[in-house]
């Protein structure tokens, strides 16, 4: 086994968010091989930061280092000297709201800071969470998927530029069901799942939390050498969004339903929220999941035989049943 002074040095960007914090975990359970992990986080003081330390306790695997993906100069120095880079990025700006479609464009700011910098500092395996170009699928129909588009921008200057480049594309998140736009309560106690797709409508989903995470540990283990130019799906078997409903209630024996809402609804939801800037991108999402070809997976992008995952990583992403096991979720309050 290789102690701590010999272990590869693994540089995780949002480490004190859904996908860094469970990147995190998954690399401080890797023991042979053993990473080394610099968690960044804007505020190394901060609660947020605080949880990331108790929850996973006094190590000297685990460093907590300050960066920004908008100071690039924070990013050159968390970025030193390390092997591997895991790297997510926001479509919005954290405690801000997206109010313009061009308040977007920050996640590219951010990509070309985080690309620039692991291709200066020599990073020698760059992982990152990435999405399918919306546009391209589509054929030109659906063309303010921002949020998608742009980390696939970010994947392809992140192949252009470095030397070995692996690219995760989660599914749809379980923990969407957290916001109003997917899942609410009605009066009567009934969980009612609600996006506005038919209720046959299949898709792609996983546990942002903790698959990405573990697939995310088993690339870099598995080294440039195997995973390099790779592209894996973290998907579950697909699932209708009706499915949501029995397998809830055959879980949890509470009553639930799938009742979708319009698509002008969830937009003005997701607006409340996040921004108005927003409402067009989610509206266009959810329009090509409701007819992305259901033969293939990753949004109707991949043909399901390209999906090398199981071969090369020897893990799958977790159901929705997991999901609940997992988090204990017993629907909205």
């Amino acid at each position: 086994m290789q102690s701590a002074q010999q272990a590869r040095t693994i540089v995780v960007l949002g480490a004190t968010g859904n996908q860094g914090r469970g990147v995190v975990r998954a690399l401080l359970q890797k023991t042979s091989p053993a990473f080394n992990i610099r968690a960044v986080t804007r505020d190394i003081e901060g609660s947020s930061a605080k949880r990331l330390v108790s929850e996973f306790g006094s190590t000297d695997r685990l460093l907590l280092v300050k960066g920004d993906v908008y100071d690039a100069q924070s990013l050159h120095s968390a970025f030193k000297d390390a092997y591997g880079v895991f790297a997510v990025t926001q479509n919005r700006i954290a405690g801000g709201t997206v109010d313009t479609e061009e308040d977007m464009k920050h996640e590219l700011e951010a990509g070309r800071n985080i690309v620039d910098a692991a291709e200066a500092c020599k990073i020698q395996h760059f992982v990152m969470s990435s999405l399918p170009n919306l546009t391209k699928a589509s054929g030109g129909r659906f063309t303010k998927v921002y949020h998608f588009d742009y980390k696939h921008q970010i994947e392809q200057w992140a192949r252009q530029c470095l030397p070995a480049v692996t690219a995760l594309l989660p599914g749809l998140f379980y923990s969407n069901m957290l916001w109003p736009q997917y899942c609410r309560k009605e009066e009567d106690g009934t969980v009612r799942f609600c996006a506005p797709v038919p209720g046959d409508t299949l898709a792609d989903w996983v546990d942002p939390a903790y698959d990405i995470g573990v697939f995310a540990a088993e690339v870099f283990a598995a080294g440039p050498e195997k995973t390099a130019s790779k592209t894996y799906p973290v998907v579950s078997p697909k699932l209708r969004f009706s499915d949501f409903s029995d397998l809830y209630t055959k879980t949890t024996s509470s009553p639930s339903s799938f009742k979708s809402t319009t698509i002008d609804q969830w937009g003005d939801t997701v607006a409340a929220t996040v921004g108005e800037g927003y409402r067009e991108d989610i509206k266009q999402m959810m329009q090509w999941i409701a007819e992305a070809p259901e033969e293939k997976i990753c949004y109707g992008t991949m043909d399901p035989k390209e999906d090398t995952s199981w071969q090369d990583l020897g893990v799958r992403a977790s159901t929705f049943e997991e999901w609940l096991a997992r988090t204990n979720w017993k629907g909205p309050e």
